[in-house]
């Protein structure tokens, strides 16, 4: 019972500012230890005589603990063991820790017992409270000024803003809680842009854009543990709404369309402008050859008479006759079909046979439907005229052309080859007028169909050949 005056502790606060991080960091004294942390709520002190019992409250989680001079004095007395809540068996005697962490809501004791009896004289509880920051919004627009209420606990809460209008943050601060600083972490939930604070001041701005979703995060600074979160959803202007986003991608669409439409009717009428202008050159070059065809013709039956072979002539010019009819009836066309051009060629040989006398045949390939095959009329004609002319006309019954219509080498491709035994090509550097005009044509239906093209080639093998390839000629 001695020690009964020292059994009821006095309490001592002293204040005083640290500037770690900004936040004060209190000290409470009493009779036997010395507690120091931030966020200490020294306001919130309650002692409770008869329970020998002294709460000590903290919104910070690391405190400092030390015996004081009237401690160490009764030292020989009195001693004294530490330990928390949840881990009473742990006890420590006679040691304060120099720094203890607590988490929200856990309670640390400081028991200050009797040397002799093993009796309390003192039990110090020192907990750490969870605690969020109450926020309150403030928002002006034109229907007036309204609040909002952050809530106090964990629990998220939606706002939704108008464009346009102020925020103000308030901080509602509790007596207990003035002096604990708080923070905040708005984040932009577009762009994820994040802008942290320290509030210095009870009323701080926020800069929100139109049509944007915020999270907005408040904390203690000594207590970022739990957070008070709200998100912002600041809705669109007018002109930001999904429905003028679609008006206006429509508009554009339209836009776009009509512009391509215009383009490709532009390009459309260049094109057949264009192709107007290169049929007409072909069927001119085609008109070309057609006298030509008629003047040799009639040179042939000249021929025939000048010999005295009237009857031979008169076939002839009824041969003539048939063939000039099919002739002019496809002068206008600049394509005919294989099997059709094929027949106006056997009634030109038929008629050159005649006064030549040479013998001669055409081939047709199995794989090949020379009915669905078109190919640019009279191609053939001045190839055979200049084969008979300069290889056959010399050579009597001993000359032989050959026409052969097959599959190229390569898929889509086909090739006509006129031949003959003679050596024309060794007796003349030049083609002749006919062969001219073909080149030409060739040129100008090449330009005509820029995926398929024709290609010219000679060739002396064992005679002369004139070799037509048609490049993806079978695939339309």
């Amino acid at each position: 019972m001695r020690l009964k005056k020292y059994i009821t502790p006095v309490l001592f606060l002293l204040m005083y500012v640290q500037g770690a991080y900004g936040q004060q960091s209190n000290i409470l004294n009493s009779s036997y230890i010395r507690v120091e942390g931030k966020g200490l709520l020294t306001s919130q002190i309650k002692e409770a005589t008869k329970e020998k019992l002294v709460k000590i409250y903290t919104v910070g989680g690391f405190v400092t603990i030390n015996s004081t001079n009237t401690f160490d004095k009764l030292a020989n007395k009195l001693y004294l063991n530490t330990y928390l809540k949840e881990r009473p068996h742990k006890q420590s005697k006679n040691i304060l820790p120099s720094e203890v962490y607590l988490n929200p809501n856990e309670e640390f004791y400081v028991d200050i017992l009797d040397g002799k009896t093993d009796s309390l004289v003192c039990r110090y509880e020192i907990k750490r409270l969870r605690s969020i920051p109450k926020i309150k919004l403030y928002t002006t627009n034109e229907s007036g000024i309204r609040s909002l209420v952050l809530p106090s606990d964990d629990h998220s809460s939606e706002f939704k803003l108008s464009p346009g209008e102020k925020i103000k943050l308030v901080i509602d601060r509790e007596a207990d809680f003035r002096d604990l600083q708080v923070e905040y972490t708005l984040v932009n939930l577009k762009t994820k842009r994040t802008e942290h604070k320290i509030i210095q001041s009870k009323l701080e701005s926020l800069k929100l854009v139109a049509n944007t979703d915020y999270e907005l995060r408040v904390n203690y600074v000594v207590q970022k543990e739990n957070v008070g979160v709200g998100y912002l959803r600041v809705k669109p202007y007018w002109y930001q709404s999904i429905t003028t986003y679609i008006i206006a991608l429509l508009v554009f669409v339209a836009i776009v369309i009509l512009l391509i439409t215009r383009s490709l009717k532009n390009k459309v009428k260049s094109s057949l402008k264009e192709q107007q202008k290169m049929e007409q050159a072909a069927i001119r070059l085609q008109s070309l050859l057609n006298p030509h065809f008629t003047f040799n013709a009639l040179s042939s039956i000249q021929g025939l008479m000048n010999t005295n072979r009237i009857d031979e002539a008169n076939q002839y010019l009824q041969e003539f006759s048939s063939l000039l009819r099919k002739t002019l009836a496809k002068s206008k066309h600049i394509f005919n079909s294989l099997d059709q051009e094929l027949e106006m060629m056997r009634m030109y040989i038929r008629i050159e046979a005649f006064r030549f006398n040479f013998s001669w045949d055409i081939e047709i390939a199995e794989e090949l439907n020379p009915s669905v095959i078109e190919i640019p009329t009279l191609l053939l004609q001045p190839l055979i005229e200049n084969s008979i002319k300069h290889g056959l006309s010399g050579l009597g019954e001993k000359g032989q052309l050959l026409i052969v219509c097959k599959e190229g080498q390569k898929k889509g491709t086909f090739v006509i080859v006129v031949k003959d035994n003679g050596t024309w090509l060794n007796k003349s550097s030049e083609f002749g007028y006919g062969l001219s005009l073909t080149e030409e044509r060739i040129k100008t239906i090449n330009s005509m169909k820029k995926e398929q093209n024709i290609v010219l080639d000679f060739n002396k093998k064992d005679g002369t050949e004139a070799i037509l390839t048609f490049h993806n000629w079978l695939d339309n």
